[in-house]
């Protein structure tokens, strides 16, 4: 009985079958492209958020994991710190690093720091025959108008390095190195007076009186000093911020 009215069905399907096979297989691929979209829909409906409408929190906590990874090697690259760490790097031409960094702080920092030391640099002239502007301009690049963290910790205005004869206190520099520490920011001028007049620097003392050009040319080619065209940057603050108006 089954098998009589299954042959029956196929009997009065296959005309039908053969006549308009064409539209039915549209009428399928129909279907099969509906139930498609639906089930891509289903899948999305259950997909995580995006990113951009999770919690804040969440957001800046990634923004922050990102940053750390670029300065991981703490060396100087794009996007990277370098020497004092709390400034953005400009870039890979670390030639003029210190300057560079010094052009991104306020200006009225550094003004209060000229108006600041200004005396103290002008007194250091008198005694120590050091013009006043090459003073103020190596201890701005150096201490980064006193926002080096070297000078926090240490009172240290000018990066001096610990040498055989150093009887007084120390800090580690960024690297390790001995670094001197003094107790007030006046003691760390006298000694940066005393540093570049006596010692491995006493023939110095014969430029006492020369313009702060020559100073600035004999810093950079003092036996200690590894930064690269201090001459340059020395002469542009001077020029910048009219420095050599404290001379003598």
């Amino acid at each position: 009985m089954k098998n009589e009215t299954r042959s029956f069905v196929l009997g009065r399907l296959w005309p039908v079958l053969s006549q308009h096979w064409f539209k039915i297989g549209l009428v399928f691929l129909a279907l099969y492209a509906v139930l498609s979209k639906d089930l891509s829909f289903n899948i999305n409906i259950q997909a995580p958020e995006n990113p951009a409408t999770q919690p804040l929190e969440e957001y800046q906590s990634r923004r922050q994991v990102r940053k750390e990874t670029l300065t991981d090697n703490g060396e100087i690259q794009p996007q990277a710190t370098n020497r004092f760490n709390f400034l953005p790097s400009w870039g890979t031409d670390d030639s003029k690093y210190l300057i560079l960094r010094l052009n991104r702080i306020e200006e009225t920092q550094v003004d209060e720091f000229i108006q600041r030391f200004s005396h103290v640099a002008e007194a250091e002239q008198e005694k120590f025959g050091i013009p006043a502007s090459i003073t103020l301009a190596h201890s701005l690049l150096y201490s980064q108008a006193g926002l080096n963290p070297l000078v926090g910790k240490g009172n240290n205005y000018f990066c001096l390095p610990c040498t055989d004869d150093w009887q007084g206190q120390t800090q580690d520099g960024e690297k390790g190195e001995c670094l001197r520490r003094y107790d007030n920011a006046w003691m760390s001028f006298r000694d940066h007076s005393l540093f570049y007049t006596t010692g491995q620097h006493a023939s110095l003392r014969q430029l006492s009186g020369k313009p702060y050009r020559t100073w600035a040319k004999a810093l950079e080619q003092s036996p200690v000093n590894t930064t690269k065209r201090l001459a340059e940057q020395l002469l542009e603050l001077i020029d910048k911020f009219q420095l050599g108006r404290f001379d003598a």
